[in-house]
């Protein structure tokens, strides 16, 4: 059932974000309502502190969790990170805030009286800001094949470009966090001749995979499969961060140098 709520919740996310930008630059915002906000939110049902807004943005305590900016609208405040969500504002006063974040939960915050609580925040200093998925790395491959002996490389270089995943809570509050994608190269020698090289990014995949997908997945690995008539065969992975998402493409070098590509 959680996995079917977040999947529901994510389809929310992603249709509001649709109409987001341009509607919202068309309401006036409750100025009032959001300098209500000022200051450090605590969570009524395990009494740590939740988030802290400062002018227009919101920093929550998990140190992988990047700041989003955000709008008061008439009932509802919305979050605009990569995509905008908006939450219903159950009740707002100057010490409690809640906000129904789907038709079963409504979170309850209230204001901290504790100069101890922004300490949560505070070691985000210490914390990186974007997450690496996969450290530099070599990986080498020999295989004899029809009398030829063929030599593969493969090395995975964090770049940085930056990719934003969401995450729902077990409240339904939307997180995101940030990675660096990779940039991967691989070369094949045929003997000591070399018969390919390139650097590869997931924009090799831009045909083969949905830009929304895409846009959310790391390339996350390569491996080299097999090697037979058709060239010498690798695999590429696609992974969505924090989840287990992984889309697969084939890759195949000919005797002749050339690539094809093909999803899984």
């Amino acid at each position: 059932m959680r996995l079917i709520r977040l999947i529901i919740l994510f389809t929310l996310a992603l249709l509001t974000s649709c109409h987001g930008t341009n509607r919202l630059e068309r309401m006036s915002e409750d100025l009032v309502a959001k300098q209500l906000l000022q200051g450090i939110w605590v969570n009524d049902s395990t009494d740590m502190p939740f988030f802290l807004i400062q002018g227009d943005s919101i920093k929550f305590t998990d140190h992988d969790i990047i700041s989003v900016s955000f709008k008061v609208i008439r009932d509802s405040i919305y979050l605009l990170g990569t995509d905008t969500i908006s939450y219903k504002i159950e009740r707002q006063a100057d010490n409690l805030f809640w906000l129904r974040t789907n038709e079963e939960n409504v979170m309850k915050l209230y204001r901290s009286e504790s100069d101890d609580d922004r300490y949560a925040f505070e070691q985000r200093k210490a914390a990186p800001e974007v997450t690496i998925v996969q450290q530099k790395m070599q990986k080498d491959s020999v295989i004899t094949y029809g009398g030829v002996r063929y030599r593969g490389y493969v090395f995975i270089n964090p770049s940085r470009y930056k990719v934003t995943h969401k995450v729902f809570d077990d409240n339904g509050i939307a997180r995101e966090t940030v990675y660096y994608d990779n940039i991967i190269h691989i070369c094949v020698y045929e003997g000591a001749h070399e018969l390919y090289g390139r650097d590869v990014d997931k924009k090799l995949f831009t045909s083969y995979m949905e830009e929304g997908v895409l846009s959310r997945a790391v390339l996350a690995d390569m491996d080299f499969m097999d090697v037979d008539d058709l060239g010498y065969h690798y695999r590429a992975a696609l992974t969505v961060p924090d989840s287990s998402v992984s889309y697969y493409m084939d890759l195949t070098i000919s005797p002749q140098g050339t690539l094809t590509i093909s999803a899984e």
